[in-house]
């Protein structure tokens, strides 16, 4: 058992709070009853409420305070409009969220705290508080700024003199950074340089398009004047590596703010750990004697619960817990017979956060009223806004037999259900031979004579091509299931076939992975609720492996109560697994048996799986020729309780950047819409039965080439412990389905004709093209050439001892990590030429300069 007492912070107990915080009169005109979104700056003698024009900007010496009343479903923010909130039971609860937001200079943080307190209790409904540090903002936070937020050193030289900003996050932050030197610049990094004469855009050759976007058109609003429609600066961009192909005018002042011949840049920042699954800690109050004591002042103690997956069914409601997430931050759970405690669970979370090094957000909430972002850390939570609940029970009640006219017009519906069509399109199916096969066949793959048939084996793995039509055409996806006893060696033998019908089809199918027992919706309707998967291989019953066969002596076990639903698993571990619908196939005969506890609907699924005569039997009125037939397997037919419905969460995008080659982070975009998405970005849509992997037209090819694996690593780093057989889609700009599309409101399949790309927006900033020497990877944002893919180093660096050298260097190509500018300045031509001389005369130019 791991149990830490966790200590109070000093500066937040003994912070007085004066009079005006102690009666609230500060926040007597805040609304209680209606939607609004507010700021108030925080200092010693005051609080003081921002005008709308200053919303976004923060001070790094200074505390802040926002607070954010909105309707479930709807987006928060300074542009929420004013409603009345009425919570009358019918399950529609306010979203009301208080940030107190410190910069990292110290200032009065803690006293942020303690009137976010005072402001959740003039409010008088249940809140969640959270606490927001600099540059570690919640995604929540940074939800409501859409143009993102802007975080500068106080005191600063605002008339004259330079200054230098950082650019990061899909909803950017623009950070000062103080002195304005080369120790600030970072190769995975996008930079501003704002001077009186010049604005420089410095890009890090590792940054991401998104950021390099996004810098850009900062660049642009710091260089305009009065007159928004004129440029009353000039605007260069210096590549990491180039600045001495700048311009001479540009290059000598540069060279005046940041000496050149000092230029140093930080490597790109080192991988991630390794992912954690999120841990439970119930909180208590300490005791005298502790195995670890972190302060002198005990103020908590947690015992370690459990680690993921969690469940709701973990929390008492008349306990309080702590939960570490990781990179999501720490949370703090109050439950409904412990209300009172709340301001001893924030600080039982703030201690654990500071012992665990945590700088992220820290955030408590209620029993009832949790947010998304805590609910996604449980398995199968079981709440839904009032929302998403009535499309839920819309979609359920929907017709078994879905039209696909109304699945194609109604997008909502088809996201719900995820079902793009009616299964009704034309289907070719191949099963992945294994290696003894393949030496009598030249293919790997062996296509199926009657598809339709589902049969499957959990021993194989088979890959589906299946087309349907749109109003806007074919629309055609690619299928890759794997059987759940199917050996790794034969996986990866079909993901290789995959991937190639893939490229040989123009890249233009969506890609989905797909588990035995986690089908998603429209794969099992394509069958018509009549897919079953057998113990074996197909090889077993057809040596040629053409017509894949059913067993002649079979127990399924059934489940579902649509086709859209309907799985058969034939029952063959000594293991008995409860359902509440069995077939039991002797020969020609089948009985199709139903416990006392199904539905209706389950029993009709059934019926309609045993697809021929049939003899229903009910639980309880078995006759003895079904016993006979059942023989030995009796103990395997176990009755299931009736299950309730499962109401799946809302769903959740995240924006994908890569970090490193095969290593991605992953930003969560809170309240998003299409507009979230732009062509340069790779985005993923967790709707929890599934993950989409969203490809724009100008995304880093890394993502492209390495999508499966982005929805592996995201599913890999979510701290709920996610199941790594959680099925997978892949698809691109211009090709979303409807079952992808519905769960983004008002979707226009022109939003992307008049994009600029960020060559044209660079291209725009400075009238002429940004490329020099011919190296063309600058000017689509993307440096995919050998010479800029490597980490570069100082000169010195590569010049020393091999022992002193880092690991990745190879001592056969040191000029590989020189940057552009020392390599010309060495070898006097740029690599773009020294790689065309022949190999002798390139070591001979290396010997020479003691680069070999």
């Amino acid at each position: 058992m791991h149990i830490l007492e966790i200590g109070a912070e000093q500066d937040e107990d003994n912070v007085v709070p004066t009079k005006a915080v102690l009666d609230g009169a500060v926040f007597r005109t805040v609304p209680r009853d209606q939607t609004t979104f507010l700021i108030w700056k925080i200092t010693e003698s005051s609080t003081e409420m921002l005008p709308r024009a200053q919303f976004g900007t923060f001070y790094d010496t200074d505390a802040y305070l926002i607070y954010s009343a909105s309707l479930p479903g709807h987006p928060a923010g300074p542009d929420v409009i004013r409603r009345e909130i009425k919570e009358n039971g019918s399950g529609e609860c306010a979203e009301r969220h208080i940030h107190a937001w410190a910069g990292d200079r110290g200032g009065p943080g803690p006293l942020a705290l303690r009137r976010a307190s005072q402001l959740a209790s003039h409010v008088g409904a249940p809140v969640v508080i959270h606490r927001e540090t600099a540059t570690k903002e919640s995604p929540r936070l940074l939800s409501y700024f859409r143009d993102g937020i802007r975080i500068l050193c106080s005191g600063s030289n605002l008339n004259g003199g330079s200054r230098l900003y950082r650019v990061c996050g899909r909803r950017p932050v623009l950070l000062q950074l103080e002195p304005v030197s080369w120790s600030h610049l970072a190769s995975d990094g996008v930079f501003v340089l704002d001077t009186s004469a010049l604005v420089v855009l410095w890009l890090g050759r590792a940054a991401n398009l998104i950021e390099k976007i996004f810098g850009a058109k900062i660049a642009y609003r710091m260089a305009r004047g009065a007159d928004k429609d004129m440029l009353s600066r000039r605007i260069t961009i210096a590549h990491d590596g180039y600045e001495q192909t700048l311009p001479v005018a540009d290059r000598n002042l540069l060279d005046s703010v940041l000496d050149l011949r000092a230029r140093s840049v930080r490597p790109i920042a080192p991988t991630l750990d390794p992912p954690k699954p999120a841990r439970l800690y119930k909180s208590s109050k300490p005791t005298r004697a502790s195995p670890v004591v972190l302060t002198q002042k005990p103020a908590a103690r947690l015992e370690e619960i459990k680690r993921a997956p969690l469940y709701r069914s973990d929390l008492n409601d008349d306990g309080i817990y702590v939960i570490d997430a990781g990179s999501r931050g720490v949370w703090a759970w109050v439950g409904s017979n412990a209300s009172k405690l709340n301001r001893g669970a924030l600080a039982a979370a703030r201690g654990l956060a500071k012992a665990r090094r945590y700088s992220g957000p820290v955030s408590v909430t209620v029993s009832g009223r949790e947010p998304l972002e805590f609910a996604a850390l449980f398995h199968k939570w079981t709440w839904s806004d009032s929302r998403r609940d009535v499309r839920l029970r819309s979609a359920r009640s929907a017709t078994t037999k879905l039209d696909a006219v109304s699945l194609a017009t109604n997008a909502w519906l088809a996201a719900e259900t995820q079902v793009p069509d009616d299964g009704s399109g034309a289907l070719r199916m191949w099963r992945v031979r294994r290696e003894e096969e393949i030496d009598r066949e030249r293919s790997a793959l062996q296509e199926l004579e009657r598809p339709q048939q589902a049969v499957f084996y959990d021993r194989d793995c088979y890959i589906a091509l299946y087309t349907y039509h749109t109003p806007t055409g074919d629309q055609t996806i690619l299928y890759y299931w794997m059987g759940g006893s199917s050996p790794n060696d034969l996986r990866n033998l079909g993901v290789k076939e995959a991937k190639d019908l893939y490229t040989k089809l123009g890249r233009l199918p969506i890609q989905a992975w797909v588990y035995q027992g986690k089908e998603p919706a429209h794969f099992l309707q394509i069958f018509k609720g009549r897919m079953v998967t057998y113990c074996g291989t197909a090889t077993n019953y057809d040596p040629s492996g053409r017509r894949v066969m059913p067993p002649p002596r079979a127990l399924i076990r059934v489940s579902g109560q649509y086709a859209r639903e309907a799985r058969g698993v034939e029952v063959c571990a000594s293991t008995a697994t409860r359902g509440a619908c069995y077939i039991v196939r002797e020969g020609a005969r089948i009985w199709v048996w139903c416990a006392v506890t199904a539905t209706g609907d389950e029993r009709e699924v059934a019926k309609n799986m045993a697809a021929a005569e049939h003899v229903l039997v009910m639980q309880g009125k078995e006759k003895p020729d079904f016993w006979a037939a059942l023989g030995d397997r009796r103990h395997l037919l176990v009755p299931a309780p009736l299950e309730e419905i499962h109401r799946p969460l809302p769903p959740r995008l995240f924006y994908v950047a890569v970090a490193s080659p095969g290593h991605f982070t992953f930003e969560e975009i809170v309240s998003f819409s299409q507009y979230e998405l732009s062509p340069e970005m790779c985005c993923v849509l967790d709707v929890h039965c599934a993950v989409y992997v969203w490809l724009g037209a100008h995304c880093c090819l890394r993502a492209k080439d390495d999508s499966r694996n982005v929805a592996l690593s995201y599913l890999t780093f979510d701290p709920a412990s996610r199941d790594p057989d959680t099925p997978i889609y892949v698809l691109s700009q211009g090709r979303e389905p409807p079952n992808f599309t519905g769960f983004f409101p008002h979707w226009k399949s022109s939003m992307w004709k008049a994009h600029k790309t960020f060559s044209a927006i660079v291209s725009a900033l400075e009238g002429k093209a940004i490329v020099r020497g011919g190296n063309s990877a600058h000017q689509n944002g993307n440096s995919e050439n050998q010479f800029d893919q490597h980490e570069k180093y100082p000169l010195s660096v590569l010049r020393g001892p091999k022992e002193h050298m880092p690991l990745e260097i190879d001592p056969l190509t040191k000029e590989l990590y020189l940057t552009h500018d020392d390599f010309v300045s060495t070898f006097n031509m740029p690599y773009c030429e020294f790689r065309t001389l022949p190999s002798w005369k390139q070591k001979e130019m290396k010997k020479f300069v003691g680069l070999f």
